[in-house]
């Protein structure tokens, strides 16, 4: 039987009662969805960015704050998504980790030095299975995290709210929603015990709360995921990015953990059977 600390959506913070609960849950292995990054100062200012474009107007951080206070930022920000890493580490347990949208790694929307990889190789606790895959005690595990566009996006809905119309954007995107799938697919070949990912499935655990955007009430999931779970059928899938959905749902085999967001003291533990390969039970924190 092995305990598992599902964990994610830091944002720059580190609860101290994660340290105890850890001891007293008895805990073997960390599951991390990720987003250490994205600090509350920048939140106000994406949300302006996105009011913007569903009004059809661009609207740019940079121009907003000046290039001295937006570098600043940047700066604040990357400095603080390494607390997080930093304090997983010290739990002397065995972390594995994917990345989240908002987080600083290697990718083509990065085109900085700054890189949360290069932090988890001087972590000894943590490895780092964002598009990869890893093993623990009889458990096999797949991680898929990082940016990846939400259906929506495609809709007319989606569309309109994120100002990206025009028909050679949205091909671009729906490569890149195409090349993701590939990969993911290619990983699951393993048929892994458990999907980390940052993103939800689609229509699951998904719905956006928050009023005032356009999107609003929209489910804002990644139906690669569905496809996935339901080709390959792991025991367990966590996930996180919407923070006010934290609970559970299941997808044919599949049972859906979204432990919400660690920047608020929520996590979930999860006790799993490796021998005959399914949950047990699933504790809400």
């Amino acid at each position: 039987m092995i305990r598992i600390l599902a964990i994610g959506d830091f944002h720059g913070r580190f609860p101290e009662k994660f340290k105890k609960i850890v001891q007293e849950e008895n805990i073997d292995l960390v599951l991390s969805d990720g987003d250490y990054a994205g600090i509350d100062e920048w939140r106000p200012l994406i949300k302006k960015m996105f009011r913007s474009l569903e009004s059809g107007k661009e609207f740019s951080i940079e121009e907003h704050l000046g290039k001295k206070k937006y570098n600043a930022l940047l700066k604040k920000d990357y400095a603080a998504g390494k607390l997080p890493l930093i304090e997983l580490n010290k739990l002397n347990l065995r972390v594995f980790s994917v990345f989240g949208n908002g987080d600083w790694y290697r990718s083509i929307f990065n085109d900085s030095n700054r890189d949360y990889g290069k932090t988890l190789k001087k972590l000894k606790n943590i490895k780092d299975i964002n598009k990869g895959k890893a093993r623990f005690n009889n458990l096999k595990i797949v991680g898929f995290g990082g940016y990846m566009n939400p259906d929506i996006y495609f809709k007319e809905k989606g569309m309109g709210a994120i100002n990206s119309c025009e028909e050679k954007r949205v091909r671009r995107r729906k490569m890149l929603y195409d090349l993701w799938e590939r990969q993911l697919m290619r990983l699951m070949k393993i048929k892994p015990d458990i999907l980390l990912a940052h993103y939800t499935p689609l229509n699951c655990l998904d719905k956006m709360k928050e009023k005032g955007f356009a999107l609003s009430g929209s489910h804002m999931g990644v139906s690669s995921f569905n496809r996935a779970l339901k080709k390959f059928k792991p025991a367990l899938m966590i996930c996180g990015h919407m923070h006010e959905n934290q609970g559970k749902c299941n997808i044919g085999n599949t049972l859906v953990v979204n432990p919400g967001a660690a920047r608020e003291g929520k996590a979930a533990i999860i006790e799993f059977d490796d021998k005959k390969k399914k949950v047990i039970g699933v504790k809400f924190i």
